[in-house]
């Protein structure tokens, strides 16, 4: 199958039913980010275990791989998940998804792919929207990540999760039902690739951070995160195999959604430098009184 390639990407053409079997696959997935949140493995509330909500961005990009692989180091810039049911570890999850903009900015050719995923009744559980550049320069514009916005984050945090080492078994381990993982060309899973990039080590993915935020906002919410979760994050600087990533978070204000309010934070992690590599907006919901 051919790369993805921008003038091949088709807008607004509908993708789906695409089942993606995330079952066989979430005992790695929760070993990769060290997450050890009883609701995961030893059952719920709902019964049955759940998986992070930050599994929907994965389940994204893997959507992606089924249509066409994206090229070895694309960059991974922005990921928005919400949720509207549990994700049950004893249900399907199937995905609908487009294609929803394409675009060049700084240089780059940039797309948008969209999707929703229910589970085998129809059951919407909810969205997730990918952001990402192709890896190719198409001017003077696009050298370097340059400064985006909301990099430079909050810095009093509220809520503070025990700091997470990333290895380079840790990293591949997240990455390694990719389409780029299993043809060997993958800049998370082997590291000769991504010296070849021009990486240090291994690359480890945006979304391992955005897994980190989640099991802080699980923590301090539990069932009002993993049913109405909902994370905005911009991936402003790359992580590698020997940092350790501490995932943050300040209460930014509360939204009146009638029988919910809903508490959003400013949510980033931070690498061992102090360094904001994800910056963006977690919120969870909970009873009003």
């Amino acid at each position: 199958m051919p790369d993805l390639s921008y003038e091949g990407i088709e807008l607004n053409r509908e993708y789906g039913p695409w089942p993606y079997d995330w079952r066989a696959l979430i005992e790695r997935y929760l070993g990769a980010v060290d997450n050890a949140f009883p609701w995961h493995r030893d059952g719920s509330p709902w019964g049955p275990p759940v998986a992070p909500p930050a599994l929907l961005g994965n389940a994204g990009l893997r959507f992606i791989d089924s249509i066409a692989p994206v090229p070895p180091g694309t960059l991974h810039a922005k990921q928005e998940i919400e949720l509207s049911n549990a994700l049950r570890r004893d249900r399907e999850l199937i995905g609908y998804g487009r294609f929803v903009e394409k675009y060049e900015r700084r240089g780059r050719r940039w797309f948008v792919f969209s999707a929703r995923f229910r589970d085998g009744s129809g059951l919407l559980v909810g969205h997730a929207t990918v952001t990402m550049a192709f890896p190719e320069v198409t001017g003077t514009e696009g050298k370097g990540r340059g400064k985006r916005e909301g990099d430079s984050g909050p810095r009093v945090a509220a809520l503070t999760l025990p700091p997470r080492s990333l290895s380079r078994e840790k990293i591949a381990a997240y990455s390694e039902d990719s389409a780029n993982a299993r043809r060997g060309q993958s800049i998370h899973a082997n590291p000769h690739i991504a010296a070849a990039k021009g990486f240090p080590d291994a690359v480890a993915q945006g979304m391992m951070s955005a897994d980190y935020i989640s099991e802080l906002m699980t923590g301090r919410f539990e069932r009002g995160w993993l049913l109405h979760g909902r994370l905005s994050l911009a991936f402003v600087a790359p992580s590698f195999a020997g940092d350790t990533l501490t995932a943050k978070a300040a209460k930014r204000e509360e939204q009146d959604e009638g029988a919910f309010i809903r508490h959003v934070y400013d949510a980033w992690c931070e690498n061992q430098r102090g360094e904001v590599v994800t910056v963006g907006t977690a919120s969870a919901v909970v009873a009003a009184a």
